[in-house]
């Protein structure tokens, strides 16, 4: 059994310990540290001092007194005069074509300097039509040049715990075509993060947004699991409320209104901020691009998408054959930029695997024929800021055209052209 001078001793030298280890981490702030670690002397030297008056029976409490006064002080110098600890912010992609939805955000954190921001593209797969993984993806090399890429194998989130996480996937187990890694689903990172931030990889048509049009996606994990939801603008942010409101009843309102928030939509930004004359054009594009004269064509955005894919089928398929028939004949004056929905050969392998043969060969022809431009990229923005008009299916590209003031027709798939 300890006597109480042993039992003082241990208690001494546990505070002496805590001491040294404060030192250990002041040196690696060079000069002010080592202004720091001077005043670590008088604390030390007060400890020594009560051991030594306690050991020899004498009163220790001035000495006691002042040893705390002594730490209160040094804690106070040290919080007033050390530089506070970066946040830690982590942008988590998983395709490099939708990273236009987090880049504005992830360039704001990166210049404001008060934080460190970690961009790590997460591993997806692809789906077999029994929801088991087909094929793994990483995106890791597909990012622009400019942005620094940390391997997510070298991470384990829930040691770092950032403060902060931003992601673009709301889906988690909920995707048929498509998965991220389970580890990365949002029920996970929620507990990995004080904050898990969801901004959306595309832009709603809030012309024909409504509650009960919203509920669909509001329903995906992401909308409980989230700390905070980022929306369009203050109307879709109106909307998603009461969507949730009707999915989860009138009580929850007061959360929904402090989580979902209208602060708009990186995705729009980075459309806006890409001017056409900063784009890196393709050689073989250019080709198509310029008349004998070295003027421009014009150039139309051929858009397909996923929706109308599954919806029309066979029908969209004689659709889009019929566009392409019709873009040949004006090739001389248009140049066509088919930028298919990335998604559409996954989902149709998938869920319609009897339309996926037709699709490919057709996909196949055009690029053989080379008279046109096959757009399969990921960077949609610079598609955007070259082209002069979109056609195609009612898509969130749409909204991006319209956001840069530029003209789109919606196709009908029930009008063959030419």
């Amino acid at each position: 059994m300890l006597t109480e001078n042993q039992k003082t001793g241990i208690i001494l030298d546990d505070i002496s310990d805590e001491i040294i280890s404060i030192g250990e981490l002041l040196v690696n702030y060079g000069g002010l540290g080592a202004a720091l670690i001077e005043k670590l002397e008088e604390p030390v030297a007060l400890i020594e001092k009560i051991r030594l008056a306690h050991e020899a029976g004498k009163s220790v409490r001035m000495s006691v007194d002042r040893l705390l006064s002594k730490l209160v002080e040094l804690k106070n110098t040290i919080c007033q005069q050390l530089p506070e600890d970066k946040k830690m912010v982590f942008f988590l992609p998983y395709k490099a074509s939708m990273w236009d939805s987090l880049e504005s955000v992830w360039e704001r954190a990166r210049d404001e300097g008060d934080c460190d921001a970690v961009v790590m593209p997460i591993p997806y797969c692809d789906r077999n039509p029994d929801g088991s993984a087909k094929e793994w993806h990483w995106e890791g090399n597909e990012f622009p040049e400019y942005v620094p890429i940390t391997n997510y194998q070298n991470v384990d989130l829930a040691a770092v715990h950032p403060d902060k996480i931003y992601i673009h996937n709301p889906y988690d187990a909920y995707n048929r075509v498509t998965s991220v890694a389970p580890e990365y689903y949002s029920d996970k990172l929620k507990k990995y993060t004080d904050q898990l931030i969801y901004i959306p990889y595309f832009i709603s048509n809030e012309a024909g947004a409504t509650p009960e049009w919203a509920e669909r996606h509001a329903r995906m994990p992401v909308y409980v699991n989230a700390d905070i939801i980022v929306q369009q603008s203050e109307k879709m942010r109106a909307i998603y409320i009461q969507a949730l409101v009707n999915l989860y009843g009138e009580d929850t309102r007061h959360i929904w209104e402090k989580k979902v928030k209208g602060w708009g939509s990186p995705k729009l930004d980075k459309a806006r901020h890409t001017k056409k004359e900063d784009q890196d054009i393709p050689a073989d594009w250019l080709a198509k691009i310029k008349k004998a004269d070295g003027t421009w064509k014009k150039i139309v955005m051929y858009g397909t998408g996923l929706g109308k894919m599954l919806e029309s089928g066979e029908k969209l398929l004689d659709k889009i054959e019929s566009v392409l028939k019709f873009f040949y004949g004006k090739k001389g004056d248009v140049t066509l930029l088919w930028r298919p929905h990335p998604l559409i050969p996954a989902t149709l392998g998938s869920m319609r695997p009897e339309l996926s043969k037709r699709y490919t060969a057709m996909v196949e022809k055009y690029k053989k024929e080379n008279w046109g431009i096959f757009d399969d990229t990921t960077d949609l923005n610079r598609s955007i800021a070259i082209c002069d008009a979109y056609y195609g299916d009612d898509s969130s590209v749409i909204q991006l055209f319209q956001g840069v003031k530029k003209p789109v027709m919606v196709e009908d798939v029930d009008i063959m052209n030419g």
